[in-house]
């Protein structure tokens, strides 16, 4: 067990080069130092990644992500790549740090695709997300970046991201979500690896409505028949913005499925009711999408041991203790779900068992990409001291326990708005790398102009 007054006197901040963007043995050297704040306590936090540092970063890979289509199609067999798939990891930090350790750093030679959902639920969403951006930021083309439904403006007020925010960088925190929940809704949503096998948080999606006298109000009432999507209306679709309601905007609906839908054994594609967004699709669905597009694998992520133990029991799906479950295995292809966070969720009620369940990452190798060999691992245990930033138990398709969890201001699952104007570190904007490295070392503030939240998705969220 690290000495905790010991570990804090001997933390130093980290700086970007003066060169640009972070390099391999940047990275290196902040997955080091966010490792050993760990073990001093949240405030430690910005001991070694201080808020000017921070939101350079982001800011920094902020035009990266936003030049990405929303599709990403990879090509691996040029260079002989092999592509890991990660899923959630829900701000487990020590735990990526061990896929790290067991399977590689990024590099060159290999391409990693990460599934979704780095914050929320975990103690350590800060550490995730930005050792994850500076990788994105130091190999742009090797570490791909999805969309996952907590990389919203809502569910991370609701599930402890602003909260951890808060806790580890108090004032500077408003400006930091600011910048964080702007560069989110840059994320694509999904991967296509060697044009076979499909990378995406939740799933199947929806195509979109068709315009047409009345269809507003036809979608609202929920009574427009559900139309399966495909490739092509994913290349066109719309990332989403901060918050994507298809309740609000018809250009949503992908985004929404995307990152919210699940599968079931039942045939059929239907509004997902359980989670109050997103659909739920059978095989049926999955063997008409590999059919109709060509894809031999889709690869999903966005259900945990307790999502799958919690399912209603004429929906169970098999268990992914081991970090992996094959849901759909159809004559033309599977469709599986990676789960990356091992000994999850890290906080439980009371009186509750934990799962222990294995995590897993995919190997997808040449020629086909479409075969993965699967390796689980354990949980970094113990982990250090940490409290939970979101209240428990979270699960829940009660309404009044639903109220109780919402952000302060929030009636009805609307977040309230930000009165004050976020600040961000001198110099840092989109446009200019090398003045967000200038502005790293000097704790000067610049006002930004801030956006009101957007309200949320619905008012019954069920979350994973």
């Amino acid at each position: 067990m690290e000495d905790t007054a010991a570990t804090a006197n001997t933390l130093q901040p980290v700086q970007l080069p003066a060169t640009g963007a972070p390099t391999a043995d940047f990275c290196l050297q902040l997955e080091h130092s966010m490792l050993k704040a760990t073990w001093a306590g949240a405030a430690a936090t910005q001991q070694v990644l201080t808020p000017q540092v921070l939101q350079c970063i982001v800011m920094g890979v902020a035009p990266i992500l936003d030049k990405e289509p929303t599709l990403i199609e990879v090509q691996p067999a040029v260079l002989q790549q092999q592509v890991t798939v990660v899923g959630d990891t829900h701000g487990q930090f020590h735990d990526l740090c061990r896929l790290f350790e067991l399977f590689g750093h990024p590099s060159t030679d290999k391409v990693y695709i990460f599934n979704g959902d780095y914050v929320d639920r975990g103690a350590w969403g800060v550490e995730t997300l930005l050792l994850l951006l500076a990788w994105k930021w130091a190999l742009p083309h090797n570490v791909l970046l999805l969309r996952g439904n907590h990389e919203t403006n809502t569910i991370t007020r609701i599930y402890g991201f602003y909260a951890e925010l808060k806790a580890k960088y108090g004032a500077a925190s408003k400006a930091l979500f600011t910048c964080i929940r702007r560069l989110f809704a840059h994320l694509p949503l999904a991967a296509l690896v060697q044009s076979s096998t499909l990378i995406l948080h939740g799933g199947l999606f929806r195509a979109p409505p068709k315009k047409g006298k009345g269809s507003k109000r036809r979608r609202a009432s929920g009574v427009q028949a559900l139309t399966l999507g495909s490739l092509a209306d994913l290349r066109q679709a719309s990332k989403g913005g901060q918050d994507p309601d298809p309740e609000r905007s018809s250009k949503n609906f992908i985004a929404s499925d995307v990152m919210w839908s699940d599968p079931v054994n039942e045939p059929g594609l239907r509004p997902n009711e359980a989670r109050g967004c997103g659909t739920v699709y059978g095989p049926d669905v999955t063997q008409s999408f590999l059919a109709d597009n060509g894809v031999r694998l889709i690869i999903r992520s966005h259900e945990g041991p307790d999502a799958r133990d919690k399912r209603q029991e004429g929906d169970r799906m098999p268990s992914v203790d081991s970090g992996f479950a094959v849901d759909h295995d159809t004559p033309s292809g599977k469709l599986v779900t990676l789960f990356s966070a091992p000994d999850y969720p890290q906080f439980m009620a009371d009186g509750e068992e934990r799962y222990r369940n294995r995590a897993a990452v995919l190997h997808l190798s040449a020629p086909d990409y479409a075969t993965p060999a699967v390796h689980s691992f354990e949980a970094v245990l113990p982990r250090p001291q940490a409290d939970s930033f979101y209240a428990l138990p979270s699960w829940t398709d009660d309404e009044d326990e639903l109220a109780e969890q919402r952000p302060a201001g929030s009636t009805d699952g609307s977040v309230a708005a930000e009165a004050d104007d976020a600040e961000a570190p001198d110099g840092c904007t989109v446009d200019s790398n090398a003045a967000a490295v200038a502005a790293a070392g000097n704790g000067s503030l610049l006002q930004m102009s801030s956006e009101t939240a957007n309200a949320a998705m619905h008012a019954r969220i069920t979350d994973v």
